[in-house]
Order: C-alpha cells, then structure tokens, then sequence
C-alpha cells in the first residue's frame, strides 16, 4: 500500500515519480475497461488526465489513503466517459455518412425517423440510473456479455439481465408514449 503522504515533496505531489511508477498500472486499468475500443493515443491520454485530475486535486487528497486506488477510480471514470462519447459521436456520423451515401428521396422520411427515435432513445437513457445506463450502455454499445458486465460492475448475471429486461420494457414503454412504433 502507497499512501499519498508517501509521494509528498515540499507541500505538493512528485508527480515525477507518481508517473513513473503508475503509468504501466494505469494504462491496465484503461485497457480492461475499453479492450480495443480505444487507441492507444485516447489511452495515453485518458493516463495523462488522470494524473492532471490528480495534480488539480492534491489539497484535496487525504494523505493516509492508498493513491492505486483513488487513481483507478479517476481512470475508471474518464475512460467511461471517452467511450460513451465516442460511441455517441460514431452512431450521429454514421447516420450522416448515410444520408449522404444512400440519399433518395424516398428514404429521407425513414432515415429521419431513425434519427429520431435514436434522440428519444439518448433523451430516455438519460432518465435511466447510473447503474441502469451503464448496463445499457456495456451491452448494447460494447455488446460485452451480460456475464462479463456483471464482473465489471460487481453485480450477479442475473441482477444484469433482469435489468436489461427491464430497461427495454421502459424504453419501448416510453418511445410507444412518445409516438414510436417498436
């Protein structure tokens, strides 16, 4: 166990050596959580954001608790965020680069449809809990086994299906209310 008090120097963080002795640890934990689904450039940057977020943090650090820890849950929690953009960003170009590949004029009604019903969606998701969202998120987004999701978020397989379950009767319960047809 590192305590944070252990990588103090003149009232502020050795970053040097915190960066050292953390960089291979933390790319793990961002590799674990996106696989391949990012770059190695996004990885190294989501590590160098963490250790900015650890820098702009120091006064707030409690100097008797462990640093892997509190370092990972930043990890964890920046490369959540990167790929919930990424993936955000990738489903609006992908409608846009098919707009404009399969542009006929009997198809615009459908292709605007479809880009709307995924706004309900997003704007639905965001009525979701955190749990709920990411489980969502983990399966239909990274298509990860309800198996696997239950490991990443410390959950039983069968608490993840239930909530999968559930989560879908939600959204067909609420887009049918908002004029969607499933």
């Amino acid at each position: 166990m590192n305590l944070i008090k252990e990588f103090m120097v003149n009232d502020g963080l050795d970053m040097e050596k915190i960066i050292n002795e953390y960089s291979a640890y933390l790319l793990k934990v961002v590799s674990n959580i996106c696989g391949n689904f990012l770059p190695q450039e996004d990885k190294e940057e989501i590590i160098f954001d963490v250790f900015c977020t650890l820098w702009n943090n120091q006064k707030k650090l409690d100097l008797e608790k462990d640093i892997k820890p509190y370092m990972a849950s930043i990890a964890h929690h920046l490369t959540k965020k990167r790929m919930t953009k990424i993936s955000k960003y990738q489903v609006e170009t992908e409608l846009e680069e098919k707009e404009i590949e399969d542009f006929r004029i009997e198809d615009l009604s459908k292709l605007v449809d479809n880009h709307m019903t995924y706004h309900k969606i997003e704007e639905v998701m965001q009525e979701l809990t955190e749990e709920d969202y990411n489980i969502f998120i983990l399966f239909y987004y990274y298509s990860l086994k309800t198996k696997i999701i239950a490991e990443k978020l410390g959950i039983s397989n069968m608490k993840v299906k239930t909530r999968l379950h559930r989560i879908r009767k939600k959204l067909k319960k609420e887009l049918e209310e908002r004029g969607y047809s499933i």
